[in-house]
């Protein structure tokens, strides 16, 4: 028996894989769409919204409903089959955004934005999908189709909502959304073969999302540091109460014969190692585009900025989105012959390489793009690589379970990684009364950003070195043949 029909493959045709390519890489457009949307939304409707600070729940709201989204939906699709499960996401993305388009209030935008916030669980749903109807081989390519398209849906569809919000109304940006999933479920509907369920056994269902509640405790706190400040007794209640809680969950998780999530599979030396390069890879290759945005925008009479507008700003993301076209189909191609592995290690060099250079010269906008555009690389690169040992290692019937966890990791460090990077961005200040009362970060509070993220990416580099060093899937399945 050959590995494709171990896998779940089958049999397929050149025309099937394309339509499920196609299918899967519209459903991570409407994953890219979820937030982007929402931060391109956000200065239109501060005047649409004027002196409310619930405003600021609208991008809270969607983090803290997305982490959740991730593992509950990624759990689900394992038990009812991914393809019923996508469908059921991109049905709730649609009316999440029509809520959001038809709001009278701010509230009834916010309960929007948290519906539209299941678009998290695309990603982790993909996976299972591509596991289940790709021979192994395929795979690490796979993982790396599906991780440019999304990094450049997002520049894309960043740059076209803004047009859309500006020509038309800021309701128009959430018709944009509901025209995008609209058009992914009839293409998983069209061209994505039917999931069979793996059978499930009962689950303590109480105590598994018991994360939820201890998630968004933390998340709600690291959000509110800069409002509320480090000695705020409710900063330090919500860290308290989420931290045990979570603590709760993760022994019964452990004790339990039939997980929610399963934490065991963390003993695996290889997951538990490629989850700690998604964290280290969130609190720092990630924050790409807040420091950029930053420095891209940032007035020039300061020596820092290059006082780019915001659709300028915008522009020049979209080009450097674009390099994940290259690089992240290129580590799976790394991963599929040399494995995985040799992926995560390359990416994570790159990181350090880039932002490290950074730290050492102050280069032109050109010069500047260029080097911006070898982190985004190594970002690509590395998660890609990462993403591939994760699935590698895991079951295929939980495969969308895996990633989905990664997921929660992924949301919960990223907002950890922004507060870091902002923190470091005020501990040197430009002021200049001569043009306005705004003040900036300097050069060397850039420095210190860009060192802190050279730095993650160092320690990267070690954990990729610690991960098992086993045979690429092309070797695998042919000894399998």
């Amino acid at each position: 028996m050959s590995v494709r029909s171990i896998s779940g493959a089958g049999a397929r045709g050149p025309g099937s894989y394309l339509g499920l390519y196609c299918a899967l890489m519209l459903t991570t457009c409407v994953a890219s769409a979820g937030i982007t949307v929402i931060y391109n939304d956000l200065p239109t409707l501060q005047r649409v919204f004027p002196g409310q600070p619930a405003l600021a729940w609208v991008v809270t709201v969607y983090w803290l409903c997305s982490a959740v989204a991730a593992a509950v939906c990624g759990r689900f699709g394992d038990a009812i089959g991914r393809r019923r499960m996508m469908c059921i996401v991109l049905v709730l993305c649609t009316c999440g955004a029509l809520v959001s388009a038809n709001a009278h209030s701010l509230w009834m935008l916010i309960a929007g934005c948290a519906v539209q916030s299941v678009a998290s669980a695309i990603t982790p749903l993909a996976f299972g999908l591509f596991r289940e109807n790709l021979a192994p081989a395929r795979m690490p390519f796979a993982v790396g189709v599906l991780t440019a398209a999304g990094t450049v849906a997002a520049g894309i569809i960043y740059v076209g909502s803004g047009v859309v919000i500006d020509d038309y109304s800021w309701q128009a940006g959430f018709y944009l959304k509901v025209a995008l999933a609209t058009l992914a479920f009839v293409a998983v509907l069209a061209l994505v073969p039917h999931s069979t369920p793996a059978p499930q056994p009962k689950i303590n269902w109480l105590y598994g999302v018991l994360f939820a509640p201890a998630l968004a405790a933390l998340l709600v706190a690291v959000q509110q540091i800069r409002e509320w400040g480090l000695v705020d007794l409710r900063l330090w209640s919500l860290l308290a109460a989420g931290s045990a809680l979570l603590v709760v969950w993760a022994r019964h998780e452990l004790r339990a014969a039939q997980p929610f999530v399963d934490l065991r599979v963390l003993r695996d030396p290889q997951i538990r190692l490629a989850n700690i390069g998604i964290i280290l890879l969130v609190l720092g290759g990630v924050q790409i585009g807040q420091v950029f945005t930053l420095m891209f925008q940032q007035p020039a009479w300061t020596g820092v900025g290059f006082g780019l507008s915001a659709t300028h700003s915008g522009t020049m993301h979209l080009l450097l989105d674009l390099v994940s076209v290259i690089a992240a189909p290129w580590s799976g191609k790394i991963a599929a012959r040399h494995g995985a592995r040799r992926s995560a290690l390359i990416g994570f060099a790159i990181i350090t390489l880039s932002w490290g250079s950074l730290v050492i010269v102050h280069p032109p906008l050109a010069l500047t793009v260029s080097i911006a555009a070898v982190a985004l690389a190594g970002y690509s690169v590395t998660a890609c690589g990462l993403y591939n040992l994760i699935i590698e290692s895991t079951p295929t019937q939980r495969t969308s379970e895996a990633t989905g966890f990664t997921y929660v990791l992924f949301t919960a460090f990223f907002a950890v990684g922004a507060q870091i990077i902002f923190a470091l961005l005020r501990t040197s200040r430009i002021v200049e009364p001569l043009h306005g009362s705004g003040d900036f970060p300097s050069q060397t509070a850039f420095s210190l950003s860009f060192a802190y993220i050279a730095l993650t990416g160092l320690v990267g580099v070690g954990v990729a070195l610690r991960l098992p060093n086993r045979q690429p899937l092309k070797l695998m399945e042919a000894a399998a043949l």
